[in-house]
């Protein structure tokens, strides 16, 4: 808690980005990948590799997605998602909070859209709002492991794509 004779310095800078892929199965199918918690952490986890401590996920509208797992230098990272809006095979609308040891480094909220593409595909849209908070930024890295993880999700629906 912050005190008034806290002499951290504080402050918020906001940023964000888009990231797009063309991905081979039909909306719905896509949309599956986010809805199923076996197939969400197959492709989805960000630090892959790093020591995955803890995940839970309770997808509907108010409900979390907790993930907790230990960074190569040793810290404890935990990211807490609160679902917003779920609608299927449209859009899901997401926030989330990333701390590290104890220490908050962002906030955030993600639309991610599901846009019919031809032949039997599905153009994806992630947009994603930070607050990087008192001094911390990593815009470059957080774009590389959503992309990673949205290259993940090409191959998790790819390997499903005739199945529609």
């Amino acid at each position: 808690m912050t005190t008034l004779t806290d002499p951290t310095p504080r402050s918020a800078r906001h940023t964000s980005f888009v990231l797009e892929r063309p991905l081979p199965a039909t909306p719905a199918r896509v949309f599956r990948a986010w809805a199923d918690p076996e197939a969400k952490r197959r492709w989805s986890d960000c630090h892959a590799g790093n020591g995955s401590l803890d995940y839970r996920v309770d997808f509907r509208v108010g409900g979390r997605e907790s993930y907790r797992a230990r960074l190569p230098d040793g810290r404890l990272l935990e990211i807490e998602k609160v679902f917003l809006e779920i609608l299927p095979a449209a859009r899901i609308l997401f926030a989330y909070t990333m701390v590290a040891d104890g220490r908050s480094l962002s906030a955030s909220l993600v639309t991610v859209e599901f846009e019919e593409a031809a032949p039997a595909g599905t153009l994806l849209r992630l947009t994603e709002q930070l607050a990087y908070l008192d001094g911390h930024e990593d815009l470059e890295m957080r774009r590389r492991g959503t992309a990673e993880g949205l290259d993940r999700l090409l191959l998790e629906v790819a390997d499903a794509a005739p199945t529609g």
